[in-house]
């Protein structure tokens, strides 16, 4: 029975979006809020993949266009990017976001202006360097060393919501100390893991933010906003923007704007992103498997690898400013500009056609750096900020290749239950 809903709505989806005008986008937008209830209840992996075991790569779903083809994924990614409200899953409220969050800015040469280049090179250039100095202090290893401890101590059978409870906590204190200074208070962390990592719409800056729960739960978010104002006040207030003044260079944004732009991508990617990058490096990595850990190449390739199997980021989302053919249920189409697009880097890094036995945990791939699409861009180096490459990259990297060395320390990684 599920599988018959699966695939007629997703052909009725595909006919939405290729006669798409004012009476077909209400419909639409209900299928994409019933995708959404079954992607959250389901899990990202288990949603897509059992629609690319039915219709192949491509397919339609969340009201959009799912590319999960390597070759056609990778070129969305590595073209000139288009933007709307959409972060993963689901599509947000502009007015429940910061002003110039860079994940909804369109690339200069998709039609938006010079702003994203601008926001993305600041940040590059002014946040990552002197947030990559703090990692100096010995307490970051603390941080590291007192999770996988508490990791250790639990035993193989660590219950899953565990698992997160310590990650995210870690990965918390991690990243708000690294790129912003702060040696969080517990209430502190209590109210960042409230509002990206929780589930309430009441409470949560993602979920609060999406369509249509934004617009239900509006008038009772006071909790949202209360947190939301505090943890900004303590990115104001944090070492990173003691000297901020607005200019050309960093988009003119005053100094709350820049405030809030930073706690929604310290919450939202450094967060979020990192803590799912090193629950993927406890589940994915066998424990059985040799890893150098003297050798940074070597941990550097494991923590890409078990990224590729299960990406902690999966969706790319663009809007089309060109024409776009492409295989979806078996037949093949000619998408025009203006199409809602989502290049899904969960399914494209387990494409067959690219990368050899995809299920397999193997960083010896020859083509594993230059192929991988974590971090929004099209192979992996260190150096370089990238286009639309995440800037905190390496941060999520370091995080995740010195908790493997932490956990494998006289012990193996546990199976997570």
């Amino acid at each position: 029975m599920g599988n018959i809903w699966i695939k007629s709505s997703s052909s009725i989806q595909l006919w939405l979006i290729n006669h798409n005008n004012c009476i077909t986008a209400p419909i639409l937008a209900s299928f994409y809020l019933i995708d959404l209830i079954a992607y959250s209840v389901s899990g990202p992996l288990k949603f897509l993949t059992r629609r690319s075991d039915l219709f192949g790569p491509n397919y339609a779903a969340l009201g959009r266009l799912i590319v999960g083809e390597y070759a056609k994924c990778a070129e969305l990614i590595q073209s000139p990017q288009k933007r709307d409200y959409y972060l993963g899953r689901a599509k947000l409220m502009p007015r429940k976001m910061p002003k110039n969050f860079i994940l909804f800015l369109s690339d200069s040469d998709a039609g938006g202006s010079d702003v994203h280049s601008v926001i993305h090179q600041h940040l590059w250039e002014t946040l990552i360097p002197p947030a990559f100095d703090r990692l100096s202090d010995p307490v970051f290893q603390a941080y590291l060393s007192n999770a996988a401890s508490n990791i250790k101590a639990r035993g193989d059978k660590i219950h899953s919501s565990e698992m997160n409870s310590i990650v995210n906590n870690m990965t918390i204190k991690y990243v708000f100390h690294s790129m912003f200074g702060i040696v969080l208070t517990d209430e502190q962390i209590k109210k960042v893991e409230t509002l990206f990592f929780g589930v309430n719409p009441m409470s949560s800056a993602i979920i609060g933010a999406a369509k249509p729960f934004g617009f239900l739960f509006g008038c009772f978010q006071c909790k949202r906003r209360r947190l939301f104002d505090s943890m900004t006040k303590a990115v104001y207030d944090s070492p990173a923007m003691h000297n901020y003044v607005p200019s050309a260079d960093n988009g003119n944004m005053t100094r709350v704007e820049h405030a809030e732009l930073l706690l929604a991508l310290a919450g939202i990617a450094g967060c979020v992103g990192s803590s799912n990058l090193c629950k993927n490096v406890i589940s994915q990595i066998p424990k059985d498997y040799p890893i150098d850990l003297g050798n940074k190449m070597d941990v550097a390739l494991a923590v890409l690898e078990a990224a590729r199997i299960k990406s902690p980021v999966n969706n790319v989302n663009s809007i089309l400013t060109i024409d776009l053919t492409l295989k979806v249920n078996g037949k093949e189409f000619t998408f025009p500009p203006g199409t809602h697009v989502a290049a899904c880097i969960g399914l494209a890094s387990c494409d067959s056609s690219e990368f050899q036995d995809p299920k397999k945990f193997n960083p010896k791939r020859e083509n594993l750096m230059k192929s991988t699409l974590n971090f929004n861009h099209v192979g992996f180096s260190p150096l370089g900020a990238g286009k639309r490459q995440c800037p905190g990259r390496n941060i999520a990297m370091k995080v995740g290749g010195d908790l493997l060395i932490e956990l494998r320390k006289d012990y193996s990684p546990p199976l997570i239950s």
